[in-house]
């Protein structure tokens, strides 16, 4: 099932490249689009009306998709589906494994609806439309639904901080007067913002579902 969310916004964005977790440093570091361990990555937070609407449509989505002999998926709250942070929002988290594959990478798109520059990073704090593609899975006894970014378009590029092919599906929500006076991506003239420093990733049942 294929799901849009608009003006959702984001943390912990490794999109400009692959990333993979790094047992001798303990985080996620920059590799190849072609590393099979490779994954592109971002996490959504979302209010609780948002955080509703996609546990809803996950709960159809594992309905729809559940196999003979799998576990059922039932959660009771929005707890049971999301992590909650420190303000009251919920984090959904979208990776999207390369598999080798080169041409894995989400597509990324500007305000004006012109397609990011490859190198283009997005950053934490920003606002974002995404699509998004979800998976029901099952194993070990365990079950859920896996949620892959698709294509992601910036509303609102958020300061930096120190510390593929198809059309674009958000076109009809282009910004052509670009109010918020972002730097043009879609040309190699202009800096790029300086990727962030990454937290360390946490080993979590993300890291076991085989999406």
């Amino acid at each position: 099932m294929e799901k849009k969310l608009k003006s959702v916004l984001c943390q912990w964005c490794r999109l400009d490249k692959a990333y993979k977790f790094s047992a001798a440093e303990n985080r996620s570091v920059q590799t190849e689009a072609t590393d099979q361990d490779g994954s592109y990555e971002v996490t959504l937070v979302l209010t609780e009306e948002q955080a509703k609407d996609l546990a809803g449509d996950m709960r159809k989505t594992y309905e729809a998709g559940k196999q003979a002999g799998w576990s059922d998926w039932a959660p009771q709250s929005l707890a049971d589906v999301f992590k909650k942070d420190d303000t009251g929002h919920y984090l959904a988290k979208l990776r999207k494994k390369t598999y080798g594959d080169p041409g894995s990478k989400p597509r990324q798109w500007m305000p004006d609806g012109g397609a990011a520059r490859d190198d283009f990073q997005l950053t934490s704090g920003s606002t974002i439309h995404v699509s998004l593609a979800m998976y029901a899975w099952n194993m070990g006894g365990r079950a859920g639904v896996a949620m892959r970014p698709l294509d992601i378009m910036v509303v609102n590029l958020a300061e930096a901080s120190t510390g593929g092919g198809g059309g674009n599906p958000f076109a009809a929500d282009a910004v052509t007067s670009n109010p918020f006076g972002l730097p043009n991506q879609t040309t190699p003239a202009g800096a790029v913002p300086a990727p962030q420093e990454a937290p360390p990733l946490q080993r979590d049942l993300d890291d076991e579902i085989p999406f």
